[in-house]
């Protein structure tokens, strides 16, 4: 089996405009995330897709493989797509890795996909729990609730579900969406070929575009304290981190 990972790179991001280049320790942000899908074993290739000459010029600096794509995308699944059609290297998988998540380590990695292999679904995806209560309450923190297989039911910026006859809220009734998905050839070329959903356009979340047209989600449950860099104030938390 064929399995390749796409790391999408934006470099104008709306909350924090250059954040992939900025420095984690002794590494940028997007050089930890590369460093960790290096080391997962199951990857035939790692390619980072990007429309930046600055991402490029960086990425050549630690060896890393470019495809250059154009700088239309609205999405970075879009992104990933266009770098595997100019890759022209049939895979099983095509898994793309969020570009923000410095703390998403190889074992997360593999377990999505160990999943995905086994499992007749269109796409895998990771989850954990919420740690705290401001992080779940936060519109950048995205919520998904599951049915009793882990197929995923509902993506959501809004803490779902809905505690009625709760004064607090029980942290472990939610489940955090992680910046992972491993999709099949035929499904990654589906999501480029729909218009944005209804509830994609409301809610911003690209994923909902697949779910709102029949495809099922596989949520694997993994144990994960990281986060993605998203804010400034995301930036600092993971600095400590590094440095601690």
């Amino acid at each position: 089996m064929n399995v390749i990972c796409i790391i999408p790179a934006r470099l104008q991001s709306t909350r924090l405009p250059g954040k992939l280049l900025m420095p984690l320790g002794d590494k940028s942000l997007l050089h930890h995330v590369y460093s960790n899908c290096k080391k997962v074993s199951l990857f035939s290739d790692v390619i980072i897709a990007t429309d930046n000459n600055d991402i490029v010029e960086h990425c050549a600096l630690f060896g890393a493989k470019v495809i250059m794509t154009g700088d239309h995308h609205a999405s970075g699944t879009d992104r990933v797509y266009e770098a595997y059609t100019i890759n022209q290297v049939i895979a099983d998988l095509i898994v793309n890795v969020q570009a923000d998540e410095p703390f998403l380590c190889s074992e997360h990695i593999e377990s999505i996909i160990h999943s995905h292999i086994k499992n007749d679904v269109d796409v895998c995806t990771g989850v954990t729990f919420f740690k705290d209560s401001e992080e779940m309450l936060s519109s950048a923190s995205v919520k998904v609730v599951t049915d009793q297989h882990d197929i995923a039911l509902y993506f959501s910026r809004s803490p779902i579900p809905f505690f009625r006859d709760e004064l607090e809220f029980n942290l472990k009734a939610y489940k955090k969406h992680i910046g992972i998905y491993s999709y099949k050839e035929h499904t990654l070329k589906c999501f480029t070929e729909l218009k944005e959903s209804n509830y994609e356009s409301i809610e911003k979340l690209e994923q909902l575009r697949l779910m709102e047209n029949g495809k099922r989600f596989l949520c694997v449950p993994i144990e994960y304290d990281g986060f993605g860099i998203d804010t400034m104030h995301d930036y600092q938390k993971a600095l400590q981190r590094i440095q601690a």
